[in-house]
């Protein structure tokens, strides 16, 4: 059974060196920053490379870790700058670097064995095997995802082999993190690079089988609210959780500042077994600093009628109340916050109000002059009505009138039931300030000091303290005293003067008999010691870089095992070729997993992903152009994957061998999902996450593996350990385009890849369903009646534009570009680089259209049509036409 760590982490953001400060005056542990490049906050002001000495030196010397966020993909070219990086953080004493790509955390720890990785949530990190999987890559701890409730991730704890760090405050992100290409897909900003655009914050349109449904005031339908669970930190830290992080690059230092302050308190009381209490103050002043309104997020469980209210996308603040009337000046108020109506003294609230500015009332008060504020019309992508308040009148029980400051909103705009929140409180900027205006260690250690002072001798001093032990001597020699001999009280005035140091002065030891010590040596001594101590604390922070040429290494192995493993497949396989038709094939090669993996054929391979019976059917019935192949294979994605034992018989009959996909997300208890596929003996598994991996190399290992574009493949070292874990191929990750793609074919063999030639790009992967929200009273998938089969929904956005929303086997939900991308052009350049396995992959189309495609891109990979042909046919078949997509940003 997981036990509580000794003393369990808070971990705390910082955007910029204010909010460091912030983090650190507060009582958080451990920091979390970014640099200038490679960090998935990339609008943050972040920190330079040179400036790293100094920021560690200033955290240790505060008694705070500092980890850096390199939790960005890594292209290939760019590989040999993170390299020159992370030997600036090696050298600079950083305690951890935050890592998303997988090849990255390899080459890491062949660079500086000693540096401490952390796997990112960006590794999307839901069960055990794949925490175990990147282990084994040199990963220390784990950074785990956001959709897992405190059960799943009490289950993770005692199962892994790995620290576990959890979110527990700040933003949520709709899609799972390292799954959203949403950015990438509309403008080549890609969240896993740092640029994510917040899509997920913007209005939707919800459409029904074709007519748009009145939801009323919803329209942010994917902009959850954010994470507060300071009352679940006991119950996570007994379930073994190591690290606590609060969410934030991006925020002020105020919001550090005070989120610090709440959860140094939480875990406070969790570590010493105390019961934890926020008081109605400190919870205004958190949803004060930033808030889209609380919960627990996953925490108890998934619950879709309360993630996503729906009705607006940032920060409000604190509600008030609502308008109820309007005067001559202003507004009256009538307050309908808990909090503030319960706590409000009026007396004391009015006989400050007028000075507010100066003197700040003792109790909660709704508003006070400054303030700042805004109308909530259930409109908040117009402009809003607002400003500061300029002076608060009580009406009676529950009701104020306050009056804005001349010309910052027109009062007739102002709608009766508006809501009002509080956006700003300087008074509480001001209160937060003076936490970190004052260099504050909140952490120290504690020093043990042995004094030997012999008479007639040398007065020696050792300190020890943080596993490291400084000594320091006078030659004397040593005086006997003759009033006035050293004592311990003494020594503990003397050595007690560590003023803004990391240290406190623990037990004091001494050895004498009777030698008179002067002060000024014992004070001369202190400082040798603290600095002899504070160079020791630097030295061991560093850590060495032990191979320079680690990155060439590397790359020579993985090319030299990539070529390896091909050879002794081409010594097994038979050499079919695709310019026969597969129905003409022997049974026994239908099942061969070399049948789709032979290098040394000249033609291409095309592979067909379906995601309706329709399309299986019409993809086994199409017959090509003449002379041309059949698929190689067709993958099968369907929601409802009991099917999948029928469907697989079905391909090997019609001569068509087919491979069967995991679902994007595997979490604890999600194993049967993996069994059932294992199950139907298919020719190949479309591998979607790393248990997948994991799980058919120990459970079906004659099955070939083809890993998907979710595993974020983006440089030749990645693709290495993929290839390693058995994929006989894998698709690049979409983050790429076309250049980025080329630099890594260039430095893998290409034959090792399937490139993804038509799709509409998935963008949100959420755990939450759009479905069960808007369609039903449901909280998850035993109580929404399951609307996701009886209609066809898509998400529409301000241009218009309809996106599919497709529900999976998980009942996790998948919104797709509703523009198809074509890489029709680049199908030459990528045939020029050896690539010979190419995919379409559909979504809703019909067996017409199914075909018309097959035809198109059949003729396009075996250069029988030019890719403005294809493109020109390919816009005639869409109604909205195609896009290079990803491919050309």
């Amino acid at each position: 059974m997981a036990v509580m760590p000794a003393k369990p982490e808070l971990l705390a953001p910082a955007g910029d060196e204010e909010a460091m400060r912030a983090a650190v005056a507060n009582g958080a542990d451990a920091v979390y920053f970014g640099l200038s490049a490679f960090n998935a906050r990339h609008r943050a002001t972040n920190f330079a490379a040179d400036q790293l000495p100094q920021v560690m030196e200033y955290l240790h010397n505060h008694n705070v870790r500092g980890y850096v966020t390199f939790n960005t993909l890594i292209f290939s070219d760019e590989l040999p700058e993170a390299v020159r990086l992370i030997t600036s953080i090696a050298e600079a004493g950083v305690d951890a670097v935050i890592v998303q790509d997988l090849g990255l955390a390899r080459l890491i720890r062949a660079l500086a064995p000693t540096l401490p990785i952390h796997g990112s949530t960006q590794m999307t990190l839901t069960e055990p095997r794949g925490i175990d999987f990147v282990q084994r890559l040199g990963v220390d701890r784990v950074i785990l995802a956001r959709e897992l409730s405190a059960t799943e991730i009490g289950r993770i704890v005692r199962e892994a082999n790995l620290p576990v760090e959890v979110f527990i405050h700040g933003a949520l992100c709709v899609s799972y993190s390292g799954q959203c290409l949403t950015s990438e897909s509309i403008g080549g900003r890609s969240a896993n690079r740092g640029q994510c655009a917040q899509a997920c914050r913007l209005p939707y349109d919800l459409i029904v089988d074709g007519r748009m449904k009145d939801l009323g005031d919803k329209a942010y339908l994917l902009s959850p609210l954010d994470l507060a669970a300071y009352d679940l930190v006991a119950d996570l830290a007994n379930l073994g959780v190591c690290s606590f992080k609060i969410e934030g690059r991006l925020k002020s230092a105020h919001y550090v500042a005070v989120t610090t302050q709440t959860y140094r308190s939480a875990l406070d009381a969790a570590i010493t077994r105390q019961d934890f209490h926020l008081s109605a103050q400190r919870k205004l002043d958190l949803q004060q600093s930033y808030s889209r309104g609380f919960s627990h997020g996953f925490l108890d469980g998934v619950n879709h009628q309360e993630l996503v209210p729906a009705r607006f996308p940032k920060s409000r603040g604190v509600n008030i109340g609502t308008v109820i009337e309007r005067t001559d000046r202003g507004v009256i108020i009538e307050i309908t916050n808990n909090a503030l109506r319960a706590t409000h003294d009026k007396s004391a609230y009015l006989a400050s109000a007028s000075t507010a500015s100066r003197h700040p009332p003792a109790s909660i008060t709704p508003l006070k002059p400054g303030d700042g504020i805004v109308f909530d019309q259930g409109h908040p992508e117009q402009d809003e009505q607002g400003g500061r308040v300029f002076e608060v009148r009580s009406r009676g029980k529950d009701q104020i009138e306050i009056v804005l400051g001349h010309g910052d909103a027109n009062l007739a705009g102002i709608e009766l039931g508006s809501l009002v929140w509080k956006t700003d409180d300087p008074a509480l900027k001001r209160r937060l300030e003076q936490s970190y205006s004052r260099e504050n260690v909140a952490h120290r250690v504690r020093l043990t000091i042995a004094v030997d002072a012999p008479t007639g001798g040398a007065l020696r001093i050792i300190a020890q303290g943080d596993d490291l032990r400084a000594t320091a001597t006078w030659d004397g020699p040593l005086q006997k005293a003759q009033k006035h001999p050293v004592t311990t009280e003494m020594i503990r005035e003397q050595f007690g003067r560590l003023g803004d140091t990391p240290f406190e002065l623990g037990q004091v030891e001494l050895s004498s008999d009777g030698a008179m010590v002067p002060k000024s040596v014992l004070n001369d001594l202190r400082r040798q010691i603290v600095d002899e101590l504070l160079r020791m604390r630097t030295n061991r922070a560093r850590h060495d870089v032990v191979s320079a040429d680690a990155l060439d290494r590397l790359r020579s192995a993985a090319l030299s095992a990539c070529v390896s493993k091909i050879t002794n497949k081409q010594q097994k396989a038979p050499h079919a070729s695709n310019d026969t038709a597969v129905s003409h094939r022997s049974a026994d090669s239908i099942s061969n997993p070399e049948l789709v993996e032979d290098t040394q054929q000249s033609s291409a391979a095309l592979y067909v992903l379906a995601r309706t019976l329709e399309q299986f059917e019409a993809a086994l019935s199409w017959r090509p152009p003449d002379g041309l192949a059949r698929p190689a294979m067709i993958y099968c994605e369907l929601e409802d994957i009991r099917r999948y034992k029928e469907l697989v018989p079905h391909a090997h009959e019609a001569g068509i061998p087919i491979g069967l996909a995991t679902t994007r997300i595997q979490k604890p208890g999600e194993e049967g999902l993996l069994q059932q596929i294992g199950r139907c003996n298919p020719d190949a598994v479309l591998v979607r996450n790393l248990a997948g991996l994991s799980y058919f190399h120990d459970h079906f290992a004659h099955l070939p593996l083809v890993v998907d574009y979710s595993l974020n493949i983006a440089n030749e070292l990645t693709a290495a350990i993929i290839t390693e874990a058995g994929a006989v191929r894998m698709v690049p990750s979409y983050d790429l385009n076309w250049s980025q793609m080329a630099a890594m074919f260039s430095r893998f063999s290409s034959a090792r890849f399937e490139a993804v030639i038509h799709q509409h790009m998935p963008m949100f992967h959420m755990e939450h369903c759009v479905f069960s929200h808007t369609l039903s009273n449901g909280t998850d998938h035993r109580t929404c009646g399951r609307p996701c089969d009886a209609h066809r929904v898509d998400l529409r956005d301000r241009v218009g534009l309809a996106h599919p929303l497709v529900a999976d086997v998980g009942c996790r939900n998948t919104v797709y570009n509703g523009q198809a991308q074509s890489a029709a052009d680049y199908v030459p350049q990528m045939r020029e680089l050896g690539l010979r396995h190419f995919r379409i992959e559909l979504l809703r189309d019909n067996e017409t259209e199914t075909k018309m495609l097959l035809d198109q891109y059949s003729q396009l990979i075996a250069g029988r049509a030019r890719p403005a042909q294809a493109r020109r046919q390919l816009r005639v078949l869409s109604q909205l036409g195609v896009s290079a997509g990803t491919l050309k940003f």
